[in-house]
């Protein structure tokens, strides 16, 4: 495809009003903000709800910075081990299913020691 091609075809979704609503679908399919205030449980730490920023790394792999280290020291928590996940939306927090969110990353984001 040469790039008067690719140009013509955005020219096109742009006139019909396509390209604005293919990247509000896409931002749709994320259920938060890089950056929003999560927070999480997970077998692989101590009990209890952990709270942090979720993140993109360089690998646009979700991770979860957490606001204080677990007991073991760990900072940062991949998808991967978490159990549960909510969002932060005013006053309360909104559940997140993690599979759809984990299966959405790339494919280097679901195998352990990615983070």
């Amino acid at each position: 495809m040469t790039r008067g091609t690719l140009a013509g075809i955005l020219a096109l979704g742009l006139s019909l009003g396509l390209v604005p609503d293919l990247i509000r679908q896409a931002h749709a399919a994320e259920p938060f903000a890089d950056g929003a205030t999560v927070r999480v449980l997970s077998n692989s730490i101590e009990p209890g709800w952990f709270t942090g920023k979720i993140r993109r790394n360089q690998d646009r792999c979700w991770m979860v910075h957490l606001d204080t280290p677990t007991k073991d020291h760990y900072t940062m928590l991949s998808l991967l081990v978490i159990d549960e996940l909510q969002v932060a939306n005013a006053a309360q927090w909104v559940p997140v299913a993690v599979t759809p969110v984990l299966q959405a990353t790339p494919a280097s984001c679901r195998e352990y020691g990615a983070d």
